[in-house]
């Protein structure tokens, strides 16, 4: 039997979820314990001085005053509940959240497939990084010099205005919990597995978030070669003690994307 972990949700972490439930027009699953009859509603309000979620329905499927269970999912995590069944001012059905929330630790695929349809980029602070706790001074280690300087400007041509101290990579991939990018031999020097890099910036089209730190979890070389013959490496980096608005941002951004149905950038990429 599989077993799977809660974790309890502090106060100001539950009024964040129920805020972005609401917000988003969530749904919730409600349902009484030991029963199999599960029922589906939509958040659409949340009362915060009494901690109550307004739901889409009128029906009394549950007693009033009735203790029932609820589950919702946000961002690929799963959150779980025990909340009282109750009436609103306005008729509709209100599940109260007085009892803690908890969160699932198994988290749903949630991952956005960016390249080559999305432009978003990853942007370092190369000056200095941190391998297994200890600061390395990346510019200042004067055997590496000339591959220091080679490495940014290959990546001076790959993602112009640049500044010394700052490059950007490309993103393959996206999740709410990390990002993959592809680097060449030179660029993998500085992208070593347990390397942490700070204030990480990912950058969409249209606005960039500031990740606090950025630990790069494995490295993978890829069969195919690129146009210059040059094998390239898949480098996977985790987002570490993301707090909770910046992985509620990144998160909406993800989704958003994930929802949008734009045939016209498809065509512009498919005659590329």
């Amino acid at each position: 039997m599989t077993q799977i972990s809660f974790s309890k949700q502090d106060p100001t972490e539950t009024l964040s979820r129920l805020k972005l439930l609401v917000s988003s027009k969530g749904s919730l699953t409600i349902w009484q314990k030991g029963q199999k009859n599960k029922y589906n509603h939509t958040a659409l309000k949340f009362e915060q001085e009494r901690m109550e979620v307004v739901i889409d329905s009128l029906d009394f499927k549950f007693p009033k005053g009735s203790s029932v269970l609820c589950s919702f999912e946000l961002r690929g995590l799963n959150y779980f509940s025990e909340v009282i069944f109750e009436t609103h001012s306005s008729g509709n059905l209100v599940l109260q959240f007085k009892n803690p929330l908890y969160r699932s630790e198994k988290r749903t695929a949630y991952r956005l497939m960016a390249y080559p349809i999305y432009e978003i980029w990853a942007e370092f602070e190369i000056k200095t990084t941190y391998v297994g706790g200890k600061v390395v001074e990346l510019k200042n280690k004067t055997n590496e010099t000339a591959l220091f300087k080679n490495f940014l400007q290959i990546m001076k041509d790959e993602a112009p205005n640049q500044s010394n101290d700052k490059i950007k990579i490309r993103i393959q991939n996206l999740s709410a919990t990390g990002f993959a990018i592809h680097v060449g031999s030179i660029e993998l020097e500085y992208f070593k597995k347990d390397a942490v890099f700070e204030k990480v910036k990912i950058q969409f089209t249209d606005e960039t978030i500031e990740i606090p730190s950025v630990k790069i979890v494995y490295t993978v070389a890829l069969i195919n070669a690129d146009k210059k013959n040059e094998r390239k490496t898949k480098v996977g980096a985790q987002f570490e003690n993301l707090p909770p608005l910046i992985d509620e941002k990144i998160s909406s951004k993800i989704n958003s994307l994930l929802r949008e149905v734009d045939a016209n950038k498809d065509f512009e990429n498919f005659i590329k």
